[in-house]
């Protein structure tokens, strides 16, 4: 007699089956899956096409090397290749972009990589929320006795708002401030303070140099922060006015000192600054160069003989800096000006070889909206103007001093400019083969208390013994920009 406790058993052994079918073919599916997924990973990074340049970190990626035995069987030749290979992946910025949302979303940053100049006035840890001290209350009167801005500028008709005195939303991020301020997020470089004494040294140098048939002028621009750093994070960062007018008081009698501070303090509410990028605004460097064309006693044109042109959705270096998508995802107007006074603008390498006549203002991308000035920091430029006073301006700057150059095209008969960082002729030389009769050293406060100012020491000395010509007045180039 068959026992029935027996016949559930293939029922059993049954679906053990089926789940060991089920589950294999899972495991298959997944299999296929994973394949599937490495060969569109596979075929995206061999087909679609490279990463040139990232308008994120505002630079050009990596090239692809190229091929010698030497280099093949010393290891440098597949270094490069992997170098290329991890730099240049599609889509480099967008993946970038996406990630930073992601980390966004949950409050993740990354760990401290930006370069504060100078000794910070407060320790500082990452993802720190709002502080408790109050503003400090520095000193507005420049202590320059010379043609200071604070001296030549008249009194605001309306007092602007002490963005100082407000405490702000915010935090300290991946090295920089990252504030909210009258509903728009803000980036901050923090300023360490520092002696500035390479830079006065050198200044006096070069003064020295030209035995005082040049006038030389000193106009340091500061960053950001020394307006817009709010009462919650004041000890994050020093006063830059104090240190511009401590190089100021280092400086000898025949140099002039520019200190805009207390005019640039005057029009806070007004766009003068970028929020999303280390720079100034046109409009601020409008009132600096304004300040400097008085202390220098030369016309100067109003802004509103300037054509304003607006270029919607910038996010600038701050972004690429900070990796803070609260910067990528409320971008700015990037504004500039441009000017209605006929002028020619010629370009040279950094050997002051003749390169060719081209447009001041260069036509960019919205990502690179501050290489529009003069395309970066690659060229010496000179400007030849319809002004007709005999005066002749070399700018020594640094990228802060791009935004300045249309500004003195109403001013100065030709403009001569060379950056700090890459000049490679005597710069007492080159000052003398131009004919100028003022020289103008504007550049940011990191610039001046840092390793750019140490350069200008070398521009005095180098290239000394060799002869310096401006091929370009060989040339029959005509026309205006």
């Amino acid at each position: 007699m068959q026992d029935d406790r027996q016949r559930p058993q293939p029922a059993r052994r049954q679906n053990g089956m089926s789940r060991r079918a089920l589950e294999n073919g899972f495991s298959t599916i997944s299999v296929l899956i994973l394949m599937l997924l490495m060969v569109i990973g596979v075929g995206f990074l061999i087909f679609f096409p490279r990463s040139k340049q990232s308008v994120i970190e505002k630079r050009e990626l990596t090239t692809f090397p190229s091929f010698s035995f030497a280099s093949y069987f010393s290891g440098e030749f597949t270094a490069g290749v992997t170098k290329w290979y991890d730099d240049t992946v599609p889509y480099r910025d967008d993946f970038k972009n996406m990630g930073n949302n992601i980390k966004g979303l949950f409050g993740i940053t990354t760990n401290d990589t930006a370069i504060i100049i100078g000794k910070p006035v407060k320790p500082v840890k990452n993802n720190s929320s709002s502080s408790e001290p109050e503003a400090s209350k520095s000193d507005t009167t420049s202590k320059s006795d010379t043609s200071t801005a604070s001296q030549s500028e008249e009194t605001s008709e309306k007092d602007q708002k002490d963005f100082r005195q407000e405490e702000a939303e915010g935090g300290y991020e991946n090295g920089m401030l990252i504030i909210n301020q009258d509903g728009h997020w803000r980036g901050l470089e923090l300023f360490g303070n520092g002696s500035g004494n390479n830079y006065a040294s050198s200044l006096n140098e070069l003064n020295k140099q030209l035995g005082g048939k040049v006038k030389v002028y000193s106009m340091p621009a500061p960053l950001a922060s020394e307006f817009y750093t709010p009462a919650n994070f004041a000890d994050y960062s020093a006063s830059q006015e104090d240190c511009f007018n401590n190089i100021a008081s280092k400086l000898d009698e025949g140099i002039t000192s520019v200190n805009i501070s207390s005019v640039l303090r005057k029009h806070t509410e007004e766009p003068i600054y970028c929020r999303t990028d280390h720079h100034w605004q046109a409009l601020g460097a409008y009132y600096a160069s304004e300040a400097f064309a008085k202390a220098a006693g030369v016309d100067f044109a109003d802004i509103s003989k300037y054509k304003k042109v607006d270029t919607e959705g910038y996010v600038g270096t701050l972004y690429a800096f900070s990796g803070d998508s609260r910067l990528l995802n409320d971008p700015e107007t990037f504004t500039y000006y441009e000017p209605s006074a006929k002028y020619t603008t010629y370009y040279y390498d950094q050997s002051f070889n003749y390169q060719g006549s081209w447009a001041l203002l260069n036509e960019v991308d919205v990502a690179n909206s501050y290489l529009r000035y003069m395309g970066g920091d690659s060229y010496v430029v000179k400007v030849k103007t319809a002004v007709n006073n005999g005066r002749k301006l070399v700018v020594v700057k640094d990228s802060y001093g791009n935004a300045e150059i249309p500004f003195y095209t109403s001013s100065f008969e030709e403009i001569y400019v060379v950056d700090v960082r890459y000049f490679e002729r005597n710069l007492v030389n080159f000052i003398k083969t131009v004919g100028a009769t003022d020289v103008l050293f504007t550049m940011s406060a990191y610039s001046v208390v840092g390793d750019n100012a140490d350069n200008i020491a070398n521009l005095i000395t180098q290239d000394s013994s060799s002869t310096i010509v401006d091929e370009q007045v060989t040339k029959k180039e005509e026309g205006t920009d």
